[in-house]
């Protein structure tokens, strides 16, 4: 199992244009949207930041001016994506989040270049200090809402590029992200329209509107737990908090995978026995308190146990987070199966439609009282899986499938676990810890040492 250290110093310096706003190309609507409940949870609303690295392409593949087409394919892209060009803002009084649309909005796009090529900087393999460069800025809007999309290009020396995204996540799950990506991609390689038209649909995923379709409402409804509950008894580590933070993405191999499921008897995915692992391992490197809860978050889709089911154009949130509470000291000690164990049964009640309807209503009972959690300072460990949305399915607008994807996590949100597909198979995992634990973490990964 390797890694890509993403702390190490780098010749990185990108010069930046000053900032346009692209506009749909068309004629959108002039409207006010208003998103489901699932899209209103506060814990969602930051923008979701991804670095898209693409090597330089062959001599017969060369494209003259990459900032301009995809700056064409932004504004053809726009007029399908239209709440994208809008103005987000979150109500005052009842907590909720409104989208504001109208022809005078737009997207910002910035066009960058460095003087260094991508080879020079392992095509991005190794760093993280200076990425934020790569991403546009967010923009500060004194009144009606922030813009929930940007982008920038960069063009490198060597002839590669790279196109970061700034998306919100209120507006987009991984799946819906990856739907627009995938549009601007085709608009760029000179298709006319997308091969998958948007919908929007979001009165389908509100509690109101929710359909339990022959499932008895009565009863007892699978347990949901509550992050807010989880807080005030949250397990505590020696190293946190701490101003050196690393952020570091683990190469686990198909080998890797193999043996830690030899541990486990039965069947166990990928995803479960991973999940567990890499759970367990942190709560050992941060030597959590023993006694304090330790809780582990995983998002699960429903796209396809809504009833009728969601288009297949819908890009906005449609998954709910499978839970599991333990003592750390209980974590600790716990054997992998235990763990797979209580995740499986996790999985297994999110997928229920009253889960479903009881998730939609804690986060309605969230807006209204205005609950906050600062998280767990490591203690929680909240997972989202990238490996099936299609990221290595790539449109090749000239320059060949991306060498690199990147997702830009800010070091001050330390729960969050991404993991990413892999093309040589296997997983890559990607983890912020305190600089002081992460190669104990890594002792703690290695498949031998569990």
């Amino acid at each position: 199992m390797g890694s890509q250290g993403m702390s190490s110093p780098s010749p990185l310096v990108v010069k930046k244009s000053q900032v346009v706003i692209v506009k749909p190309s068309k004629a959108t609507p002039d409207v006010s949207l208003s998103l489901s409940t699932l899209d209103n949870d506060p814990y969602l609303e930051t923008l979701a930041k991804t670095i898209y690295v693409y090597a330089p392409p062959s001599p017969n593949d060369h494209v003259h001016d990459p900032a301009s087409l995809f700056q064409q394919a932004l504004s053809d892209a726009l007029v399908y994506y239209y709440p994208l060009a809008g103005k987000l803002h979150r109500g005052s009084h009842d907590h909720r989040l409104e989208l504001r649309c109208s022809p005078a909005e737009g997207v910002p796009f910035v066009r960058a270049t460095a003087d260094c090529t991508l080879s020079s900087l392992n095509y991005l393999k190794d760093m993280d200090t200076d990425l934020h460069q790569l991403v546009p800025c967010d923009v500060a809007v004194p009144s009606g809402g922030y813009n929930p999309l940007a982008l920038q290009i960069t063009l490198f020396a060597c002839g590669g590029l790279t196109l970061a995204t700034a998306l919100s996540h209120s507006l987009c799950d991984g799946f819906g992200a990856s739907q627009f990506f995938k549009t601007l991609t085709e608009l760029a390689a000179g298709k006319t329209q997308p091969s998958i038209i948007p919908v929007w649909d979001r009165h389908r995923l509100t509690s109101n509107n929710f359909n339990l379709n022959g499932q008895v409402e009565g009863g007892q409804a699978p347990k949901v737990v509550d992050f807010g509950e989880a807080c005030s008894s949250v397990a505590t580590s020696p190293y946190t908090p701490s101003i050196d933070m690393v952020c570091e993405i683990l190469n686990v191999t198909s080998e890797d995978i193999t043996q830690l499921k030899e541990k486990v008897a039965g069947e166990v995915t990928t995803l479960e026995i991973l999940a567990a692992h890499v759970w367990r391992a942190r709560c050992r490197a941060l030597k959590l308190s023993p006694d304090g809860t330790s809780l582990f978050g995983m998002a699960v889709g429903i796209r396809r146990i809504v009833e009728p089911p969601l288009p297949e154009g819908y890009y906005g949130n449609a998954f709910v987070k499978a839970n599991v509470a333990m003592k750390a000291g209980e974590l600790s000690n716990s054997p992998l199966s235990h763990v797979v164990q209580l995740i499986k049964e996790a999985k297994k009640a999110a997928l229920e439609k009253r889960y479903v309807l009881e998730q939609l209503r804690e986060t309605e009972k969230t807006l209204k009282m205005k609950v906050a959690c600062e998280g767990g300072k490591g203690a929680f460990m909240l997972l989202t899986d990238w490996r099936q949305l299609g990221l290595l399915d790539e449109i090749d607008f000239g320059y060949g499938g991306s060498v690199n994807i990147i997702p830009l996590v800010p070091k001050y949100l330390p729960d969050i676990c991404i993991f990413l597909p892999r093309k040589q198979g296997g997983v890559r995992v990607l983890v912020t810890l305190p600089k002081s634990v992460m190669v104990n973490f890594k002792e703690h990964m290695n498949p031998l040492n569990t």
